[in-house]
């Protein structure tokens, strides 16, 4: 989706800020002659870097500008090197090195900073993206959204929008994405969020609009499902280390059948990563599925069982509890009733 650029001429923002600081310096140093020099020489070489900068632009209204600025920079020329043999020496030598090291020095930092973007795109899950982010690049878009949509199932698909912004120095950044979940599940809404560059991958975009909560960077965070801001993002809830959750002592408390390092291992990094796993638990003396979730707010795990019915943990322990307890009371009858058998059977 590209942006309309015929409502941006990042040039002629570049321009009027150039002009504002070019006075405040006049008046700071009441235009003396020797700092209206200085600052010709330095405007004659701004107006070099803009030109290479500016060169791959896609904007008309740009480009316009730009030669404008052509002019301007040859009546400048003139202006400090009136005598013709100095300016055609900085003309045809000078400025033609110059120019081609700038070119050589910006399109190397172009690269390096488009070669970034593919990694950082790669690192977050947005991978095949890159292709059509490239394109627009190409095309010198100032700014443009890169859609990207795919069913997770049957009943629910995700919606992501890619933005992307030229700065300042005329480097694309991207500047986060927009999530979209639509969900058939029990008619529940389709919620949307916008993630800045904040360390939130697509896989946990999802987590989080699923309303589970997602470990990055040391802080807990989750989406609060009952409050939005007025673009129809939802507010973070954030829980800091100071916060005081374990996950590890919330998952040791749990009635859990034997696991080994490896296993809790990868079901300490879901959980982190806003999943919600299926493990085995105990329940009325036998092995029953449920599924787990983090739960930072309230230091704990959220517990469903297979038809996904919230089950609080103390009822599970309870349950547990009565269980061993009358298995402990038919254990000590079976005893007490093999003991009479045993008398009963030696007074014969």
């Amino acid at each position: 989706m590209m942006d309309d650029q015929s409502l941006t001429n990042r040039l002629a923002v570049e321009i009027n800020d150039w002009n504002s600081k070019e006075e405040n310096l006049k008046k700071l140093f009441h235009s003396s002659s020797s700092i209206e020099t200085s600052l010709l020489k330095e405007k004659l070489k701004w107006y070099e870097s803009v030109l290479v900068r500016y060169r791959k632009t896609n904007s008309v209204y740009e480009n316009l500008t730009l030669q404008v600025v052509k002019s301007e920079h040859d009546n400048l020329l003139n202006q400090l090197y009136p005598e013709k043999l100095r300016r055609f020496i900085y003309k045809n030598i000078f400025l033609k090195m110059t120019v081609r090291l700038k070119s050589a020095i910006y399109s190397k930092t172009e690269a390096k900073s488009n070669n970034e973007l593919k990694e950082k795109l790669e690192r977050i899950g947005f991978k095949d993206a890159f292709k059509k982010v490239e394109r627009y690049m190409n095309l010198g878009e100032t700014k443009f959204i890169v859609p990207v949509s795919y069913y997770l199932n049957e009943k629910e698909r995700l919606d992501h929008s890619l933005n992307f912004k030229k700065d300042e120095s005329g480097q694309y950044q991207f500047e986060g994405f927009k999530t979209s979940l639509y969900s058939q599940f029990k008619n529940e809404e389709n919620r949307q969020h916008f993630f800045t560059d904040d360390g939130v991958n697509a896989r946990q975009s999802y987590e989080l609009l699923s309303g589970r909560a997602v470990l990055i960077d040391g802080i807990w965070k989750q989406l609060d499902l009952n409050d939005k801001d007025v673009s129809g993002s939802y507010r973070i809830k954030e829980f800091p280390q100071e916060y005081g959750y374990d996950l590890n002592k919330a998952l040791k408390e749990l009635p859990i059948n034997s696991l080994d390092q490896i296993q809790l291992g990868e079901i300490l990094k879901s959980l982190k990563n806003g999943g919600r796993e299926l493990i085995k638990l105990e329940r009325n003396g036998s092995s029953q599925n449920f599924y787990v979730e983090a739960n930072p707010q309230n230091r704990g795990l959220l517990i469903h069982n297979e038809d996904l019915k919230k089950v609080l943990l103390s009822d599970l322990l309870n349950q547990n509890s009565k269980t061993s307890n009358k298995q402990t009371k038919n254990l000590a009858v079976q005893s007490s009733q093999r003991q009479h058998r045993s008398a009963k059977s030696q007074s014969l």
